[in-house]
């Protein structure tokens, strides 16, 4: 062969040999693809029917929502189950908002609080138990046309309902049960040809990252979606901010976001797994003292838990004033002539969150639980906030 033709030749063939491979490409199931095409930022709602009742999903803001976790599905006899009557329906009328919303996502959320986690340990503690989950969820994403499974076990190795079961090795377990999931989904995925969702609600104290290996667990989670609330309780002795987003040094607790966020990240969580997780609902104190407008005082009365769309009413009505915590970027509400106090968030302390996850490359948010801003006054802020509705 003549040396000057032979570098043509060659530069030919791997030309070809390029646009060989690129046309194998384009016929081979693109798995990747749905992940790629995401919003730059998860905003997960979780929604349930009030009182088991039927949704209207024409209701939903599908638009403004990028995932939704239908709350909650049982563990029964090891396997997810319905756990209402209109369970069925109920999920239609949500994978039916796909045509509002073709980038909207539909999980179940499996377990939830209280009594509802009773059984994961049971479950995930032996190979047989996890597989006969794996396979119901599979089940499930086929029966409900779903697009992943949440799983919300409150909490591998520790519980605060004394009747559930927890071990040691619960730690262990939970990591095995995400891998399993996440394995099995992998290869339902290629049969779909789109892609399946795996996250699990988590605790966003020490406590949970004590019983866990998030390092580990979270290699096969989408997204870890951190409860950042509840944080004071209805029992709680003092008053304080239920979701701060900056820990306050007067805090006797020192919790945060912020705080949750770094201690996850330290332990081997990926920044852009993270997903913040917010109240749509806030509680009041009675018998709360004046002092400091009734921050961090000692609480005489009772506590109760108020949805976001009845505190939003009371701002600078009824007595109530207004304050704002520049630290915590949480309002309160005191009320001098009744002597209460009410935490919550509102559409400036949502904001402040977005552009906390923007800023620290987070995954998005998730918010318990849609029916708490009736009139979406947190949804619409945490929507501008991501900038959503410019991109539609």
């Amino acid at each position: 062969m003549d040396w000057k033709w032979g570098p043509m030749l060659y530069c030919g063939r791997m030309r070809l040999l390029c646009l060989l491979l690129a046309l194998l490409a384009c016929t081979l199931p693109d798995r990747a693809s749905g992940f790629a095409q995401r919003p730059p930022y998860e905003v997960v709602g979780y929604v349930f029917a009030e009182s088991g009742g039927v949704l209207d999903g024409s209701t939903l803001p599908a638009k403004k929502m990028t995932r939704i976790n239908y709350a909650f599905l049982s563990l029964k006899d090891g396997l997810i189950a319905e756990r209402g009557a209109h369970d069925r329906e109920n999920l239609a009328a949500l994978a039916a908002l796909r045509k509002r919303n073709p980038q909207l996502q539909i999980l179940i959320s499996v377990g939830g609080g209280g009594e509802g986690s009773a059984g994961f340990s049971e479950m995930a503690g032996t190979p047989e138990g996890r597989h006969r989950f794996v396979e119901s969820a599979v089940a499930a994403v086929k029966m409900y046309a779903l697009d992943g499974v949440d799983v919300d076990w409150e909490y591998p190795g520790y519980s605060n309902v004394p009747t559930t079961t927890v071990r040691p090795e619960d730690r262990e377990t939970y990591t095995l049960l995400l891998k399993e999931l996440r394995q099995r989904f992998d290869r339902e995925e290629a049969r779909l040809g789109r892609p399946l969702v795996t996250s699990s609600a988590t605790g966003a104290t020490q406590i949970w990252l004590d019983h866990t290996d998030m390092r580990e667990a979270s290699k096969w989670l989408s997204t870890v979606n951190m409860m950042c609330y509840d944080w004071y309780s209805n029992e709680a002795q003092t008053t304080g901010h239920d979701s701060p987003l900056h820990t306050v040094a007067a805090d006797p607790k020192h919790i945060s976001i912020d705080d949750a966020v770094r201690k996850n990240l330290a332990a081997g969580v990926p920044a852009r797994k993270l997903v913040v997780g917010v109240p749509f609902y806030g509680r009041r104190w009675q018998g709360v003292s004046g002092a400091n407008n009734g921050l961090w005082q000692p609480i005489a009365g009772g506590g109760e838990e108020m949805v976001f769309g009845d505190i939003e009413p009371l701002v600078h009505q009824q007595g109530f004033v207004r304050f704002w915590d520049a630290t915590a970027a949480a309002p309160y509400l005191y009320n001098a002539g009744t002597n209460s106090f009410v935490t919550y968030n509102d559409a400036q302390a949502e904001a402040a969150r977005t552009a906390y996850v923007k800023t620290h490359h987070l995954g998005g948010m998730m918010f318990w639980q849609y029916t708490g801003d009736p009139r979406n006054t947190l949804l619409d802020a945490i929507d501008a906030g991501f900038g959503m509705a410019a991109e539609r």
